[in-house]
């Protein structure tokens, strides 16, 4: 009886931490089954995901273990990059992409399923492809980047 008094103790001390946390597991389980290109595939992996716990086993996690180790200690065990460019939609079928980690602007442009052209400050039009939340542009000069949206 002491064992499930103690048990119960230190998950309510861990539970009641008053943390909502960043989710950083869960945000991973959903990148990944967000990152293939063929719809049918994302829409496999994300039923996969739910009919096996997957994601019911990442917020167990998240919630239980790594949310309340992010309120005591300042950051999540598991440090997964969010984004390097925020993408703010800006018409219909365009967006502005924004680099984090440089300031540099551009102009995303849906020109049909799938495909994309990209616009630089200067009006400079760069290849790019888009597979998930993952942009790749490549340059006249064959300098490609590759971006989490």
């Amino acid at each position: 009886m002491k064992k499930m008094i103690y048990g119960a103790a230190a998950a309510l001390v861990l539970m009641a931490t008053g943390c909502t946390g960043s989710f950083q597991l869960v945000q991973a389980v959903h990148r990944w089954h967000t990152n293939f290109e063929n719809p049918w595939t994302d829409e496999v992996c994300y039923l996969v995901a739910c009919i096996l716990p997957i994601y019911a086993a990442a917020w167990v996690v998240d919630t239980v273990f790594l949310n309340s180790v992010e309120f005591w200690i300042g950051q999540n065990p598991i440090s997964v990059k969010t984004a390097d460019a925020t993408l703010t939609r800006t018409g219909e079928n365009t967006a502005l992409l924004a680099s984090d980690a440089t300031g540099e602007t551009y102009t995303l442009t849906r020109t049909g399923d799938n495909a994309y052209t990209l616009t630089d400050a200067q009006g400079n039009t760069l290849d790019c492809t888009v597979q998930g939340s993952l942009l790749t542009m490549t340059d006249a000069n064959g300098f490609s980047r590759t971006v989490l949206l």
